[in-house]
């Protein structure tokens, strides 16, 4: 008779723990009208509101992002840009009709050991001109400088001035890029666009997704100490040609790391809970789905796909939207509704689901006290 009681008593009390159990697995729960309702469970308006997603407001929420493509213009820093020669470049100077003022390259001789050095102090020696003004000034204003200083020994000279080796100016390239280096100016234009292009590309996320491409930013330090921030999603995929500088000796091109903390986070009733980075265009909540396995049809709830987000930071209240996938209508507002970075996106367990993880818990203690009650008969 005891025992009989200790076992009626051990079975009401393995039923009133799983009444409070029943909502223990997973996250708390959204009192809605697909959840169990609790006396623990959070009213909406005090800690959190709560917006149910439908045709109505899901333009509102999430309005389509068109992009602007800009007309085409020049880069900034190429109308009238000139090279200007400094120390180390090499220049070949020819004097017409004066051999002996040209030293022959020969068949063994290249172009850069038989050119003119300039020295540290920006100048370089000619025969009859002596020491010539090389540093900052181009090809064309050298030439015209030897015509006149030669003038007083040649009749009329004619002078041609190139540039054999370009050794002065250069400029760095680090961070998120393919091949980080020190990369030559000579007399094209170096362009943000082409020294990114010259090493290697941008560094990606993922395998080799285009969408996923890690940079948003590039600082290029001039040598001047000028710092600028240049929007590399609006060069390259909006065709802004006002962030695509010119670059200049000693310039240092850093392309900056993308944001870590621009990433979402789905938990819940998925095949693959975790984080996901968010791509120049955005992650919508079907993509985020999808990216995380898809929910699991066993044991998700479809009414209760929800999306955590502190709408701004000064907020203490946080926002709840929730999507209902039992339609296929619902399916086109989770493709429209995008997602924003920290969200969190919460797939629930149906109850059924909740009750039969409770009973599996629980079960192996009825059946013990069941041997045990066998054993004492």
């Amino acid at each position: 008779m005891n025992m009989q009681i200790t076992k009626l008593i051990f079975i009401l009390a393995s039923f009133g723990l799983l009444q409070g159990c029943i909502t223990t697995p997973g996250m708390p729960v959204f009192k809605t009208k697909f959840n169990v309702k609790t006396a623990a469970s959070p009213a909406p308006g005090k800690d959190f509101k709560l917006v149910t997603l439908n045709s109505n407001n899901i333009t509102k929420l999430s309005p389509e992002r068109k992009w602007h493509i800009n007309a085409p213009s020049k880069a900034r820093g190429t109308g009238g840009y000139k090279y200007r020669i400094g120390s180390q470049d090499i220049l070949s100077i020819t004097v017409w009709d004066h051999p002996e003022l040209t030293i022959p390259a020969g068949e063994f001789r290249s172009p850069t050991a038989a050119g003119h050095k300039v020295a540290n102090d920006g100048y370089f020696f000619f025969p009859f001109a002596g020491r010539v003004k090389a540093a900052g000034r181009t090809s064309q204003q050298i030439r015209m400088d030897l015509q006149q200083k030669l003038a007083k020994y040649i009749t009329n000279p004619q002078v041609g001035v190139s540039i054999a080796a370009y050794r002065s100016q250069r400029a760095y390239i680090s961070g998120e890029i393919q091949k980080p280096g020190v990369y030559e100016i000579n007399d094209t234009a170096l362009t943000v666009r082409d020294a990114i292009a010259k090493a290697g590309g941008l560094k990606s996320i993922g395998e080799t997704s285009l969408n996923k491409e890690a940079a948003d930013y590039a600082l290029l330090s001039r040598h001047n100490k000028e710092k600028i921030l240049i929007d590399l999603d609006a060069l390259f995929r909006k065709g802004d040609n006002k962030q695509n500088y010119v670059l200049r000796g000693g310039d240092a091109l850093h392309i900056a790391d993308r944001d870590r903390t621009e990433k979402v986070f789905v938990m819940g009733e998925v095949n693959k809970p975790g984080t996901i980075r968010l791509n120049r265009f955005n992650v919508t909540l079907s993509e985020a789905l999808s990216d995380s396995g898809g929910i699991k049809e066993e044991s998700a709830n479809p009414s209760g796909i929800f999306v955590v987000r502190k709408e701004k930071p000064a907020d203490k209240l946080a926002t709840v939207y929730q999507l209902d996938l039992r339609s296929v209508h619902s399916l086109l507002l989770a493709e429209q509704f995008s997602l924003r970075k920290r969200d969190i996106v919460y797939v629930t367990a149906a109850p059924i689901s909740r009750w039969n993880r409770v009973i599996s818990r629980i079960l192996p203690s009825l059946d013990s006290a069941t041997s045990i009650d066998n054993l004492a008969k």
